[in-house]
């Protein structure tokens, strides 16, 4: 996959695959577009930020994924991304992988694997 125009300093790479899209992949296009006021394959006046949509990352478990340059941010909803979108609007270097404290692919907060369950 080649960039066929110039991409912001902060790429960003929505993934819309299945399971990205059950979990709210939309929601996290919809917000990026309002927030930085840009469409998909736009790029913000500054050259920031750019849009695109993608084909899976790989990082089903753990959806929704946005990978921004070569990061991956997971378990995403529209309050932690503007969250995340905001850090690098400052510079900042948000940590990377799960948003929610997943270790791995971990089940998600409050849940407990099966092995855990019976106790053993």
């Amino acid at each position: 996959m080649f960039n066929l125009t110039p991409v912001g300093r902060y790429h960003l790479q929505v993934c819309r695959t299945t399971p990205c899209w059950l979990r709210g992949a939309d929601e996290l296009t919809e917000t990026c577009k309002r927030k930085l006021g840009i469409g998909l394959k736009g790029r913000t006046a500054d050259g920031k930020f750019s849009l695109i949509e993608v084909e899976c990352l790989g990082g089903c478990v753990n959806a929704p994924v946005v990978q921004i340059n070569d990061d991956f941010y997971e378990d995403l909803d529209p309050k932690k991304l503007e969250a995340l979108l905001d850090a690098l609007a400052r510079g900042e270097k948000p940590k990377m992988g799960s948003q929610t404290g997943r270790q791995g692919s971990a089940p998600g907060a409050g849940r407990r694997c099966c092995w855990a369950a019976r106790g053993t």
